[in-house]
């Protein structure tokens, strides 16, 4: 058991520089200066979510993999179904989150304000 949390926590520590990779800070919407209009509230709510969403997926990524080891080291069924309860609302949550920063993405290019 204590081999596979092991292995689960290095495998997982592994893909961490990936997300140290840093992203301009400027932010895509440089080009709109005028504050108050439409377009400057939809691209500043963009850069809102464009450092918000990033966090959620990783957020629900290790929610689901609490609920595979929870599953895997489980003993008893009722142990069991809250993994596989956990791992369901996890990749429900991933859904969402992907949902929601591809609507952005669809509602900025519909203004013009992607890059």
């Amino acid at each position: 058991m204590k081999k596979k949390l092991i292995v689960l926590s290095s495998s997982v520590l592994s893909f961490m520089p990936l997300i140290a990779l840093a992203q301009p800070t400027g932010g895509r919407c440089s080009s709109v200066e005028q504050f108050g209009t439409i377009q400057s509230i939809i691209c500043k709510i963009g850069n809102i979510f464009d450092i918000i969403i990033p966090i959620l997926i990783i957020a629900g990524v290790l929610f689901f993999i609490w609920g595979v080891v929870q599953y895997v080291i489980a003993g008893d069924e009722e142990a069991k179904k809250k993994g596989r309860d956990r791992m369901i609302y996890g990749i429900i949550g991933l859904v969402v989150i992907v949902a929601m920063w591809g609507l952005v993405g669809i509602v900025n290019r519909t203004f013009g304000l992607g890059v």
